[in-house]
């Protein structure tokens, strides 16, 4: 299913999204089930392929798609492992988070648009967009063929390297994350929680995860910055570390994926007949690199948007300035405070990880952190633990004027 190539049947549309992932068929699927023409492109040959994501996402995106039945897992905590491997057990005592299948979850978003009468367009590469006649005229080549396609809007869901954001000098992200993940079996590993592993050893400025899947599998992986290939390198140490190894002894590989994060929110969405939205905006929790919950609220409020616009038949970038608007209301301030968190983090040494740590394995905190803690929002818990335990402000430190 959502393989091969549907070719372009028809030259103009109401909205052309290039990017076919669950955030740019979101935004199909919201325009088009108000009746009208809508082209969906996407340069792969097939939906939710290569799968470049961790999969772990809060039960509360399905608020917003009806995708529950792609649940692998559910997880109910976290292990975190300092460097030196001290352990802090957080369990929830419910379910807080859940592993989907993400090729999946993807062909089920797409598959919605369409039936609301999007147009697919897969194996397609966008190469060109320009305004033309008060339209962009966008050139896609698909087999080598050339196509061309003309729209009132033009959205970008086409990800960290947003050719339609550097089309329209949109701004680009603050920071890359460079990853690098791999399915794997024969692990020994409870299924209803996350391991987490940090450390400037294990994974600079950022962690490392196991993340169950099913009966003896789980997703490996860590995310980190640097030159190209970085994340691989400091992958193939977790075999080695004498913290992460004990879980990954008898561990095979299935596949592996390679990808980076956009992390720190764009200052700017939106341009005349223009808007990005999801990875191409760093729409992305920088906390945990999560992007599929932030990126479906954005897509939410970019689909309405983009309704609105076709409405009144005024694509500005002064009617389309209210998406990102409605997106900063929602959840621009918790993405701002995530950036902040993760700076404060990054900067951490492997003596403070282990500091705070020790103090957060406290009764009380720990109650504090099944309670209060979200993934979505880590903010919220933040505020909690600062409030009771006034030893963590030290960490904070000259961010702390900023800081929440």
């Amino acid at each position: 299913m959502f393989m091969g190539v549907l070719k372009l049947i028809k030259g103009n549309y109401d909205a052309i999204i290039v990017g076919a992932g669950p955030i740019g068929s979101m935004v199909a699927d919201r325009i088009s089930k108000k009746n009208y023409d809508v082209l969906l492109v996407e340069e792969h040959y097939e939906i939710g392929k290569p799968v470049q994501c961790a999969g772990l996402i809060t039960p509360r995106a399905f608020d917003l798609v009806d995708c529950r039945k792609h649940i692998l897992n559910d997880v109910r905590g976290a292990q975190i492992f300092s460097p030196k491997g001290h352990t802090l057990s957080i369990d929830g005592g419910k379910e807080k988070a859940v592993v989907i299948d993400r090729a999946s979850f993807d062909k089920e978003i797409v598959k919605s648009a369409i039936k609301n009468g999007a147009e697919l367009s897969l194996g397609a590469r966008a190469v060109k967009a320009e305004r033309k006649n008060e339209k962009i005229k966008l050139t896609l080549y698909s087999n080598g063929r050339k196509m061309e396609a003309a729209s009132k809007i033009l959205i970008g869901a086409d990800g960290i390297q947003s050719n339609v954001a550097r089309w329209f000098a949109l701004p680009r992200p603050k920071k890359i994350l460079s990853c690098f993940q791999a399915e794997m079996v024969n692990i020994d590993i409870d299924l209803n929680f996350v391991k987490i592993f940090i450390g400037n050893e294990v994974a600079p400025q950022f962690f490392a995860w196991i993340i169950p899947t099913d009966a003896g599998k789980a997703r490996v992986g860590l995310c980190t910055y640097g030159a190209n290939g970085s994340s691989y390198f400091y992958f193939k140490r977790l075999f080695k570390n004498d913290i992460s190894k004990q879980f990954l002894k008898e561990a095979q590989s299935i596949n592996y994926t390679a990808g980076a994060i956009p992390i720190g929110r764009v200052s700017r969405t939106y341009d005349d007949n223009i808007m990005i939205v999801g990875d191409a905006a760093a729409q992305v929790k920088a906390t945990s690199g999560g992007g599929i919950y932030p990126g479906l609220v954005c897509a939410k409020h970019c689909g309405e948007v983009a309704v609105t616009s076709l409405e009144s038949n005024d694509f500005s970038k002064n009617l389309l300035s209210n998406y990102q608007k409605r997106c900063m209301k929602e959840i621009g301030k918790e993405l701002k405070n995530d950036m902040r968190i993760h700076e404060v983090f990054a900067g951490l040494s492997d003596r403070q990880f282990e500091e705070i740590i020790d103090i957060l394995d406290d009764e009380e905190l720990l109650k504090i952190i099944s309670e209060v803690g979200d993934m979505d929002y880590p903010s919220k818990v933040g505020w909690a633990l600062l409030r009771k335990e006034p030893r963590l402000l030290k960490f904070v430190g000259v961010a702390l004027k900023t800081f929440f």
